[in-house]
């Protein structure tokens, strides 16, 4: 489900914290930072293995009250050989609220929990990303089933955390198919401890690829478990994916919403960034949007495109307000989503009682209710998402630029062709400029499937138009409306109403007139009594959209080199194709860029690299560039 059932904390006979569901206490009785640091910390050899390093990745099975992490982070903190980036991966089926973290940390760790717990993250499905000391620590909770989240996550893990209640009371989470997907993930020699020693979880590891031992255990148990990942023979088809090496400099082409994510995301890992958009400043094209809404789509089976627009917005709006000092970014806080009809209006209550999602994140409101929250009279009720906001795409894309002073961006700067030279990339402007970088991001929206010389990327245009109004009576809105169409304020105390959708290859078009008219007529639809509106002003701009409406965002695949494979790759998955290294994209986010953006930039940045991905696999394949690839790779005959 894609809410998720939160834990409510009890104690035992001698007061140590308990779980009632399970029937176990979540650390162990002589102590929880003991336990951490013995079992845990030096069970993996830390902090002496990870000195020194880049960045080293932990992997922890439950997260519980959070002891293993905030003990790891604290590690981090004091120890001076530190790796730059610290990533620690955790899921939760039954998180604890905040307040809980924060109460019962142990004393040295109180500070650091009172961070943690500022940053908790509502109770939804999925992968959160959490960052910490200017991004030196990542914290990645996932919520929901290990058993279904640990085969989703895409990383190479050099240290394993493997924590949960005792085989006994949660075997789910100690099952051997699981610990095979742990060795799948293991970076070569990564290390493992856990606190338990039962010869079911030593057989498991063992058959998953790992060299296992027996230690002296914490406080009153005799043993514990320590391994390393050695196999005598191949068992995995692809390893994962290894930390970067090379010169830390990028060139990203474009400068709207997918260029600047990528861009921010890559700087903060101390990426000199250069940036060349063919306009005379950032967010020329559609990124000029001056309020647009940031919120999330609701589905009855919870799809991926669902998934992804939940993980999309979480992230974005994370990364908003840490933003928000850098100039006036969001218009208004909170988005109404109304529902079409009275039918899909009836069906709403029933979606979500089953899906379970946390008031914070959206709750149902009658009209009157609605009106409360917006300030006008919607036609009917709707989903109110109170973390919602109507930001300016154009204000984002320069905060994002001006927030990192590795950023470099050069304007009147059309990439006009790429070439691969040696070990870098040689790009090419109109003037006959040349700049190289071993990593380029491609995020030019229409121009990107001509710059990568693919034949795979079916992508079109469709033109939206904006209609901006004089607030008249529409003074008191302040919230987002969507529905048929959106009605938002701005920043310049108008208000705007869109948008339409125009297919550019398809003739004739409709004229500027009528493409008003069009938005006053979803003006119309959206509100109970629309009130008379004077036009004063509009955006126009073109979309870029993928023909199965979904951005492309990862590793560019190597058409060529795929088709010189022929028989080989018949059959493939998206992992064995053929990649053109060094070479990525972000594009084709049509009419969802503020949702989606921050989070494709982030997940190109992981890819790049080696770090663990923001999104799980699933949703990683469904974005990637080379799926149009595959779909014809198992389509071509090739006998």
């Amino acid at each position: 489900m894609p809410g998720v059932e939160t834990e409510t904390l009890s104690f035992d006979a001698g007061g140590a914290p308990f779980s009632d569901r399970y029937g176990d206490v979540y650390a162990s009785r002589d102590g929880a930072l003991g336990q951490a640091r013995h079992v845990f910390l030096a069970g993996n050899d830390l902090p002496q293995r990870w000195g020194g390093r880049d960045q080293f990745v932990i992997v922890e099975t439950g997260f519980g009250l959070g002891t293993n992490f905030l003990a790891t982070w604290q590690a981090w903190r004091q120890d001076p050989d530190r790796p730059r980036r610290l990533h620690f991966v955790s899921v939760e089926r039954h998180p604890l609220a905040a307040a809980d973290l924060a109460r019962w940390a142990p004393p040295p760790l109180a500070e650091l929990a009172g961070e943690l717990a500022r940053s908790w993250p509502l109770a939804v499905s999925g992968l959160h990303r959490l960052p910490f000391e200017h991004g030196g620590v990542t914290l990645t909770l996932g919520f929901g089933d290990a058993r279904t989240l640990i085969p989703d996550l895409t990383l190479g893990a050099d240290a394993f955390y493997l924590d949960g209640f005792a085989p006994d009371r949660n075997p789910e989470l100690w099952e051997a198919p699981l610990l095979k997907v742990v060795g799948r993930l293991a970076r070569p020699g990564a290390t493992l401890a856990s606190w338990t020693a039962a010869r079911t979880v030593r057989d498991a590891l063992t058959a998953s690829g790992f060299e296992v031992a027996l230690r002296p255990g914490f406080g009153a148990k005799r043993d514990m478990v320590v391994a390393r990942y050695a196999p005598r023979f191949r068992t995995r088809r692809h390893d994962p994916p290894p930390p970067y090496q090379g010169a830390r400099e990028a060139i990203v082409v474009g400068a709207g919403l997918a260029g600047c994510s990528g861009a921010l995301a890559l700087a903060r890992r101390g990426w000199q960034v250069t940036v060349l958009d063919q306009g005379r400043h950032a967010a020329c094209g559609a990124s000029a949007l001056p309020s647009g809404l940031l919120h999330p789509t609701l589905a009855a089976d919870d799809s991926h495109a669902a998934r992804l627009s939940r993980a999309g917005f979480l992230f974005g709006r994370r990364q908003l307000d840490a933003m928000r000092a850098c100039e006036p970014l969001i218009a208004a806080t909170g988005v109404l989503q109304l529902a079409d009809d009275e039918l899909d209006e009836a069906r709403w209550p029933g979606l979500l009682e089953r899906q379970g999602w946390p008031a914070g994140f959206v709750r149902l409101c009658s009209a009157r209710q609605a009106r409360e929250q917006v300030g006008v009279a919607p036609r009917r009720g709707g989903l109110w998402f109170a973390a919602g906001a109507v930001v300016s795409a154009a204000a984002w894309c320069r905060a994002m630029l001006a927030s990192e002073t590795m950023i470099r961006l050069l304007t009147d700067s059309r990439a006009v062709r790429i070439t691969r030279e040696s070990a870098s990339w040689l790009i090419e402007d109109q003037h006959g400029q040349r700049r190289r970088a071993p990593v380029v991001l491609v995020a030019c929206a229409m121009d990107a499937p001509r710059l990568l010389e693919s034949d795979l990327t079916p992508v079109r245009p469709i033109r939206g138009r904006i209609s901006q109004l004089t607030a008249g009576q529409l003074t008191s809105l302040r919230a987002g409306i969507a529905g048929q169409g959106y009605l938002v304020p701005g920043l310049d105390g108008r208000v705007a109403i869109g948008a339409t959708y125009e297919p550019i290859d398809q003739e004739p078009g409709i004229s500027e007139d009528s493409a008003h008219q069009s938005n006053l007529e979803r003006l119309a639809q959206l509100l109970e009594h629309a009130a008379p509106a004077r036009i004063d002003g509009s955006f126009d701009a073109i979309r870029c959209v993928a023909t199965d409406r979904t951005p492309l965002a990862g590793a560019v695949g190597d058409e060529r080199a795929a088709f010189s494979a022929g028989l080989h790759l018949q059959g493939a998955h998206l992992a064995d194709l053929p990649r053109r290294a060094g070479l990525y994209c972000s594009f084709a986010l049509g009419s969802r860029g503020l949702v989606l953006a921050p989070l494709m930039g982030e997940l190109v940045a992981c890819l790049i690299e080696g770090e663990p991905a923001p999104v799980e696999r699933a949703l990683a394949a469904m974005v990637d560039p080379a799926r149009f690839l595959l779909r014809r790779m198992r389509r071509v005959p090739f006998l």
